[in-house]
């Protein structure tokens, strides 16, 4: 299929640089894993990696902050080289004494990670067309996808073969590369503070204002505190299922623990296949009923997985990877086209704390209740949050249904102007939501001012 939001130069340079970093960001993370189960011997040490890694969300708010104080290619560039940096500290860890040194660099690569996923939906949402947003979110997602087969393998590969060593240097080559891909951009659209702000005591008073400002957008304004608390409902349950698909694949399907990894792979598939096409979707019917379409999907796959056996199995989690990615990437979507390009980096965050938080804590519950109510009550109660919160959005889809008009009115934030920005439209969007028109970029002024009707 043609994706057109790859016709554009910068796009193809700024997904050749994306996709190298995400590569190295997938081989090592795993490696860091084993790497700590090989010192200690622990399954539990070698998990706090990837617990650090999802904590580091608490950081939302200053990394939100900080995205929407600089200009976001220069921000990515200066997280790659100082990420890059960091994991220097890996060629220094002695040996078992040395755990906490890869905690270190864990936490702190999550916080980069964080810094990295809010700035590029800013930057995307100044280098792409409206309409073409969630194309460019779902090839993201595709390639992230792709990578979660490839990556995992080769960073596996090379630390059975070389060692830790070689990891930690192509990791290092793949935080340069995707840094020089920024350097190669041309004429990108980005963030431009204004200046005259007022004296310091005035932006000291403002600082816990505009730090608070991304959490109370995405909780203000209808439309995306409706697919907010959707996918917090629905995801906040599904940690679990983490926890409870070591024991379907053991105890339901009676295969080796090898086994997940044969389904994580058919999983990302899915993820890839949905991925290409859901941007497409997004502009015939809109990002809600792409993401009530998902979360069904999402709620089928595991009530089949539930039946613990191998066809079932398989299916489900091919109905996974499909579902999932409609649900992230309409998610996302929808926070970047109702929210001005100087709070995307917030708001971005705010959302992803939001959702990430439950979701961390259900991971802790599942392990906690996993040896009492076994694996099936955990898929089937999970899949039944799934396919409510499904149903549940069903009488809104005309929200974000797109209009016939869409292809010929979307711009991007940087061609919308002063005239789209302008107090004239603050009166329909003040209204209530069933009067805001999905194929504008919608000033985030108006949505923040409007007093949630639903």
């Amino acid at each position: 299929m043609k994706l057109r939001v790859l016709a554009d130069r910068n796009m193809q340079i700024l997904f050749a640089g994306q996709s190298m970093n995400i590569f190295g960001n997938s081989a090592l993370l795993i490696v860091l894993g084993i790497w700590v189960k090989d010192l200690t011997g622990s399954s539990g040490a070698a998990g706090l990696i990837y617990l650090l890694l999802a904590a580091a969300s608490l950081s939302g708010p200053g990394t939100g902050l900080l995205v929407d104080r600089f200009p976001r290619r220069l921000l990515l560039m200066v997280n790659d080289l100082v990420t890059g940096v960091v994991v220097t500290l890996l060629f220094v860890v002695p040996g078992r004494s040395g755990v906490w040194l890869i905690y270190v660099v864990a936490g702190l690569y999550g916080v980069s990670n964080l810094i990295y996923r809010s700035a590029r939906g800013g930057l995307l949402h100044s280098m792409v067309p409206d309409e073409l947003l969630g194309e460019a979110n779902g090839l993201f997602n595709s390639v992230n996808q792709g990578m979660r087969i490839v990556g995992p393998l080769a960073g596996a590969g090379m630390y059975a073969a070389w060692g830790i060593a070689v990891v930690v240097w192509a990791d290092i080559g793949t935080f340069l590369v995707s840094a020089g891909c920024y350097l190669l951009l041309r004429r990108v659209p980005d963030l431009k503070r204004s200046g005259g702000e007022g004296t310091e005591e005035a932006q000291a008073g403002k600082f816990l204002g505009e730090l608070a400002a991304g959490l109370k957008h995405v909780l203000t304004n209808p439309v995306i505190r409706r697919m907010i608390l959707a996918s917090t409902v629905a995801f906040g349950g599904a940690g679990m299922i983490d926890v409870a698909m070591f024991s379907l694949v053991g105890q339901g399907l009676h295969k080796p623990t090898a086994m997940i990894g044969v389904l994580a792979s058919l999983e990302a598939g899915g993820s890839i296949v949905a991925g290409l096409f859901v941007g497409a979707m997004m502009r015939k019917v809109g990002e809600y009923a792409v993401a009530c379409a998902g979360f069904l999907l999402n709620g089928l796959g595991l009530a089949i997985s539930a039946t613990a056996t191998l066809p079932a199995a398989v299916s489900g989690i091919v109905l996974l990877g499909l579902g999932l990615p409609m649900v992230l990437v309409a998610e996302l979507t929808i926070v970047q086209r109702r929210t001005t390009k100087e709070m995307q980096g917030r708001a971005i965050s705010a959302s992803e704390a939001i959702i990430g938080l439950p979701f961390a804590t259900s991971i802790g519950v599942g392990a906690a209740v996993i040896g009492v109510v076994g694996f099936r009550l955990i898929y089937i109660g999970v899949a039944a949050g799934f396919t409510a919160v499904g149903l549940g959005l069903l009488p809104y889809l005309k929200i974000t249904k797109p209009g016939p008009a869409q292809s010929e009115s979307a711009q991007t934030p940087a061609q919308a102007g002063p005239a789209q920005a302008g107090p004239a439209q603050a009166g329909p969007a003040q209204a209530g939501e069933a009067v805001i028109p999905c194929e504008a970029v919608i000033p985030c002024e108006e949505v923040t001012l409007a007093k949630p009707s639903g």
